[in-house]
């Protein structure tokens, strides 16, 4: 593959972080994300590039024949995880970094029989057991099997059909929107070019699907239902459609968040174990056989799952704490993964406080959306009962701060394990980059609505409350066989008041039919004195 037809990819501008980026990491963030400033695959044999990303401004793709003139001149150690390392001094490297007295270490690694060489480039400091395993985890963990593949010349620009089918049919557009304006659409194609260059098939990864609100007044229960149900039938629905103008079509990775969140939402690990382990099985009750539309990766997957998972000591990250507010039953699996998570991703180092101090700051509203959606979402938890307002108040706000921090984690792990896949999520964006707002379920599957006497569609503020399958319930009115998307305890105040009548469906997973309201609207007679 020759440089006019290397897939280069930048990282578009975050629209949450400040990062200082005149070092490598700051004196409070000892993350091992921070160190990360390049992710590449080369030939087996020689240094030609296959593909390659770089991170914190670096310029390793405009300097590589300098860098790998360096790399044949040393000889690398092999690790106890057998992984190449080879130090590059900050003089040898200094054209390639922003960073001043920084030197870097280009750490290496092939997978099984991989037509490739997997090479990761971070900064030589703070080194420990738990970054080298940590390296070594994410070039096993990495999804760039597609890499070594040659680039195809074809006479159909598929990765201008495919962006033109997401902005039609998925992408979820708000006031605001930058999907033109700020070039977000053009950065949104030539990711999928990575994909539709090689004729592969195009990948996505969907942070979703988390489990039940433990707020009955907005759910029925902690069971997957109808609402799951659509989203899934809408969303195999996609991948069938996009195959039909790109024969190697879509796959969609759910990246589950559950455990990144339980503690904080007020569930109990085993509660997402069972959610999880519904929802696979209701996917696989609405999947065509032998299709691989959706795939499934948690936390506990992307770190305990592979052969890199089998030498991590549990000891390396003993000395993370992390707070508990809701009275959850925690599991030690997922205890420990949501360790590993803030220890090797968390890059807040007090730049969060000072960004909620400074008005109107986009992370002040961003605080102030999840502390509005945690009150809704825990408020009758019983743990809380019996606290005052004032101290339930400030509970809230610890943990809208703690869910800001391993939101960022989260999503420094899911870029560093699918660097080039498409990024969507089910919250809004201004579709600017590197995320992309989708609505998971079609407003032709149901219709999202405020009571059950006005369809008309709610409008939400701060992004945050967006519908969803986990914060609503699915009713079906039998007098318009339609169905819609609302809280449980609209529901049940349109039953006490005596204008419908029904009862609930339960979610059958066999059969693939998920639980839902089936209500009749009570003709009321008018008595004549």
């Amino acid at each position: 593959m020759t440089n006019d037809t290397l897939p280069i990819i930048k990282e578009a501008h975050h629209p949450y972080f400040d990062v200082d980026i005149s070092h490598g990491q700051t004196e409070n963030d000892m993350s091992t994300y921070s160190k990360f400033l390049c992710l590449y695959t080369r030939n087996l044999y020689s240094y030609e590039l296959y593909c390659i990303q770089d991170k914190q401004n670096c310029q390793f793709t405009e300097n590589w024949e300098e860098l790998s003139n360096i790399l044949k001149q040393k000889t690398g150690k092999i690790n106890e995880h057998g992984v190449t390392e080879v130090e590059i001094t900050a003089e040898e490297s200094h054209r390639m970094t922003p960073f001043h007295n920084v030197a870097i270490k280009v750490s290496e690694y092939q997978i099984g029989d991989e037509n490739q060489i997997r090479g990761v480039i971070t900064t030589v400091e703070n080194e420990n057991s738990f970054n080298t395993w940590f390296i070594y985890h994410i070039l096993c963990k990495i999804h760039v099997g597609y890499s070594s593949e040659p680039s195809v010349q074809s006479e159909v620009d598929y990765a201008e059909l495919f962006t033109q089918y997401f902005e039609r049919n998925l992408k979820n557009t708000i006031q605001g929107d930058e999907w033109i304006t700020m070039n977000g659409r053009q950065y949104f194609k030539e990711r999928v070019c990575y994909f539709t260059s090689r004729h592969k098939r195009i990948e996505c990864i969907l942070p979703a699907f988390p489990c039940k609100s433990s707020n009955l007044k907005k759910v029925h229960g902690d069971v997957p239902d109808k609402g799951e149900e659509l989203a899934f039938v809408n969303l195999i629905n996609a991948t069938k459609e996009i195959s039909k103008f790109y024969p190697p079509g879509m796959k969609l990775w759910i990246v589950s968040d559950g455990h990144v969140f339980s503690d904080c939402i007020g569930v109990d690990d085993d509660v997402v174990d069972s959610y999880t382990a519904h929802l696979h099985g209701l996917y696989r009750s609405l999947a065509e056989p032998g299709t691989d539309a959706i795939g499934f990766a948690g936390l506990k997957d992307l770190f305990f799952e592979g052969e890199s998972s089998e030498s991590f000591d549990p000891r390396w990250v003993e000395e993370i704490e992390l707070p508990h507010y809701t009275g959850t039953k925690i599991c030690p699996d997922s205890e420990l993964s949501r360790k590993i998570l803030m220890k090797g991703c968390d890059t807040e180092n007090g730049r969060l406080k000072k960004q909620l101090n400074i008005p109107d700051h986009p992370r002040l509203h961003l605080f102030r959306g999840f502390s509005k959606f945690m009150t809704e979402d825990l408020c009758l938890l019983p743990f809380f009962q019996g606290i005052s307002r004032k101290g339930f108040k400030k509970v809230v706000a610890k943990v809208a701060f703690e869910m800001i921090k391993r939101n960022d984690a989260y999503s420094n792990l899911v870029e560093l394990v699918f660097p080039h896949h498409m990024r969507l999520s089910i919250h809004a964006h201004t579709n600017s980059g590197p995320k992309f707002g989708i609505k998971i379920i079609s407003p032709l599957q149901c219709k999202t609505i405020r009571s059950l006497d006005n369809e008309e569609e709610p409008t939400f503020e701060d992004l945050l409350h967006i519908p969803t399958p986990w914060h609503n319930c699915v009713v079906k009115i039998e007098e318009n066989e339609r169905f819609y998307l609302t809280k449980t305890k609209t529901v049940m105040d349109a039953i006490e008041n005596g204008n419908y009548e029904g009862t609930w469906v339960k979610t059958d997973v066999e059969t693939g039919v998920g639980g839902h309201y089936l209500l009749r609207r009570v003709r009321k007679i008018n008595k004549i004195n």
